[in-house]
C-alpha cells in the first residue's frame, strides 16, 4: 500500500470525524460526499480499473450524494435500493470464483438458521423506524438491505476460507465495514446515539478504500490458477 494513500485515508477519516464534531448534520454529509468523490477520482486516475468495482464505487458516491436529503421519503428509498445494488454488485464480482462450492444438509440447515435469525433481528430494528407500519415499500427495502448485507459477508468469508490471500482479507474487511456503516448509521439516526456517526463515517471510508485496494491487488488469472476445486 502506498504511503500517500494511507495518509489520504487518515486525512479523510479525520476530516469526517471533525465534521461530525463541529458542523451540522447536513454539512457533515457534504464532507462525506467530498471524501467518497475524492476516492472515486483517485481510483480512476490510479488505473487498473475493474469495471464491476468501478460501478460499485460510482454507486457509493451516488449513495453518499443522496443521503444529503435522507429525510425525503423517496430519496430514502433510492438510497436503500442503491445500497442493495452495491452489495449485489460486489457479490456478482466474487461469486464466479465460488461457483463450485458444495453444500451439504448441515450447511443448508445452518444457513437457514442464520437467515431466520437475521430476519428476526431486522424485524426488531425495523420497529424503531417511524414509518415502519405506514411505508410498505421502505420496509421491504429495509429487509432486503439486511439480507443482501448478510449475503455479502457470507460470500466474502467463503472466498477468504477458500483462497486465504490478501484479496480474501480485503473482501472480508470491505463487507464488515459496509455492514458496520449501515448498523452504526441506524443507531445514530433512528436511536439518536450520535456518537455512532463517528463509526459510520470511519467504516465508510475504510470500506471504500479497501475496495480500491482490492481492485489494485486483483488478478483474475492468478486467482483462477490458485483455485482449489
Amino acid at each position: 500500500m502506498k504511503l500517500w494513500f494511507v495518509l489520504l485515508i487518515l486525512a479523510l477519516i479525520i476530516s469526517n470525524v471533525w465534521a461530525v464534531s463541529n458542523l451540522d448534520l447536513d454539512s457533515a454529509r457534504y464532507v462525506q460526499l467530498f471524501g467518497t468523490g475524492i476516492l472515486l477520482l483517485i481510483y480512476i486516475l490510479w488505473g487498473n480499473i475493474e469495471k464491476t468495482i468501478l460501478l460499485a464505487l460510482i454507486l457509493l458516491v451516488l449513495c453518499d450524494g443522496l443521503i444529503i436529503d435522507y429525510e425525503n421519503p423517496i430519496v430514502r428509498k433510492l438510497i436503500y435500493l442503491t445500497r442493495i445494488t452495491i452489495y449485489t454488485t460486489v457479490i456478482s464480482f466474487v461469486y464466479p470464483y465460488l461457483s463450485r462450492l458444495r453444500f451439504n444438509i448441515f450447511t443448508i440447515l445452518i444457513s437457514a438458521f442464520v437467515i431466520a435469525l437475521d430476519v428476526y433481528l431486522l424485524h426488531d430494528m425495523a420497529l424503531y423506524i417511524p414509518t415502519y407500519t405506514q411505508d410498505g415499500i421502505f420496509t421491504i427495502l429495509f429487509y432486503l438491505l439486511g439480507l443482501s448485507s448478510l449475503a455479502l459477508v457470507a460470500v466474502c468469508i467463503s472466498y477468504l476460507n477458500r483462497y486465504a490471500n490478501i484479496k480474501g482479507f480485503l473482501l472480508v474487511l470491505i463487507s464488515i465495514c459496509f455492514v458496520l456503516s449501515d448498523v452504526t448509521f441506524y443507531n445514530a439516526y433512528y436511536l439518536e446515539f450520535e456518537i455512532f456517526y463517528y463509526f459510520d463515517k470511519t467504516a465508510n471510508i475504510i470500506g471504500i478504500s479497501s475496495l480500491i485496494l482490492l481492485s489494485r491487488n486483483w488478478s483474475e488469472k492468478e486467482t483462477i490458477k490458485n483455485a482449489e476445486f
